[in-house]
């Protein structure tokens, strides 16, 4: 856990995009990441960064609770995003499906790899926690991937 203080440390202050498997480990509890997942829930949730995600991982963290026919799930996820002062959702327009667009073709990226790397970079943000192995660190954002957390 030292690790994960030692991120929380870093990322204190500055704007931090979440992708979808950050939610899913988080909200269905998933044994060994939630662990490593919930401090960083709990400090975007105090304040202690600005956490931004994007619409299609609210969509993609759905899929599973639609897919069971579980409204009652749906409803809580809903609410957990819908939660004030906790994360900024950002739209994907015109200009960032472009952007992911020439990611997907420069950097061989998967698309919604790079549309969440799209939106992370026009909501300025220095990190991005992740598990998807496609998207890597450059000298604008710090990709940090929960399996290296894991390890530690």
């Amino acid at each position: 856990m030292g690790e994960i203080a030692a991120l929380l440390a870093r990322m204190c202050g500055k704007r931090v995009y979440m992708d979808t498997n950050v939610f899913i480990y988080f909200l269905e509890q998933s044994e060994g990441y939630y662990e490593i997942v919930a401090p960083i829930i709990e400090a975007c949730e105090a304040g202690k960064f600005m956490g931004y995600t994007g619409d299609v991982a609210v969509a993609e963290t759905m899929i599973q609770p639609y897919r069971q026919d579980n409204l009652s799930l749906v409803a809580n996820f809903k609410a957990f995003f819908a939660t004030e002062n906790f994360l900024s959702i950002q739209s994907h327009d015109a200009a960032i499906f472009d952007f992911a667009a020439q990611l997907r073709a420069k950097r061989g990226m998967k698309l919604i790899d790079a549309l969440h790397y799209a939106t992370a970079l026009k909501a300025g943000c220095s990190f991005f926690l992740s598990n998807d192995a496609g998207i890597k660190s450059d000298a604008i954002m710090e990709v940090i991937a929960i399996n290296t957390l894991l390890k530690n």
